[in-house]
């Protein structure tokens, strides 16, 4: 029997991935200002940036309805469901809702609703993982426990280059928003182990704090067996950075077998705006 997997939009994927990995989405909205951005194939990152960066106020998302995860969830007998972290939207909430909706209507029905306490590079590291489960013809039953586990030891790391949609937000001063970009003040910053967001470290200029992500990742990496680990990395409008980051990781961390690029969809340009990087790992 057939596993569907459903993502939010906030994992980074594709259209070709999606279709490869046979994902199902449920899309969140991105409003800046006066307008709307549905999160799905037709957004236009570029357009998502200006009307960003042009906008006084701060740009907010909105989750899917129960009702959009419910009619998915209703298309097949078992389905694995991976949201953005509950700490930083109400996409999993939203999700765990329908799949109650939808067990009262088809008892018969088994869904699980994982938490990815993670977000863009995050998530489709958890849907790859799935994806490969389940393809490998894994039990529900174990999918479900192997998965939980995993997200409970996957770090993600992200750097930032703009900040000001951050201090449009209020998660940093506007003081603190404006030394940084007068003095290249690049944060690095992770997660504490349970979807919120930490700062790691902080350096100054992008070259040294994408080199800095380096020694963080190769450092966690460490006590992995050689050629055993899979890394995603989201880039926001930075493709050659992206190359080049991929390559010193690769040479950095002997644990790495691969590193995906993807360029980041609407909800993930929102949290990590023009030049920001998310490594999964």
């Amino acid at each position: 029997m057939s596993i569907q997997i459903i993502i939010d939009s906030c994992c980074d994927v594709t259209p070709a991935l999606r279709r490869a990995m046979r994902f199902e989405v449920a899309s969140l909205t991105v409003r800046v200002g006066e307008q709307s951005f549905r999160d799905d194939e037709t957004l236009s990152v570029p357009a998502l940036l200006q009307a960003m960066k042009a906008c006084k106020d701060s740009a907010t998302s909105a989750c899917p309805s129960p009702e959009e995860y419910a009619s998915l969830m209703r298309r097949a007998d078992q389905s694995v469901v991976v949201t953005l972290s509950s700490k930083l939207s109400g996409s999993y909430n939203a999700a765990m809702v329908a799949r109650d909706m939808v067990l009262e209507e088809f008892p018969e029905k088994r869904i699980h609703v994982f938490d990815s306490e993670s977000a863009s590079a995050g998530e489709l590291r958890v849907a790859l993982l799935l994806r490969q489960y389940i393809d490998g013809g894994m039990e529900f039953d174990e999918i479900v426990e192997k998965t939980t586990q995993f997200i409970a030891g996957m770090k993600t790391f992200f750097v930032l280059e703009d900040l000001s949609n951050l201090v449009k937000n209020g998660r940093i001063s506007k003081v603190a928003g404006l030394m940084g970009t007068m003095l290249s003040i690049r944060p690095i910053m992770g997660e504490n182990g349970h979807g919120e967001i930490i700062q790691l470290d902080k350096v100054r200029g992008t070259q040294t704090a994408m080199r800095r992500l380096v020694e963080i990742v190769a450092a966690h990496t460490s006590q992995f067996p050689q050629n055993t680990l899979t890394l995603v990395l989201s880039y926001c409008n930075c493709p050659q950075r992206a190359a080049e980051l991929k390559e010193k990781l690769l040479a950095a961390s002997a644990a790495l077998r691969e590193v995906i690029l993807v360029p980041t969809c609407g909800i993930s340009t929102l949290y990590a705006n023009d030049g920001g990087v998310v490594l999964a790992v």
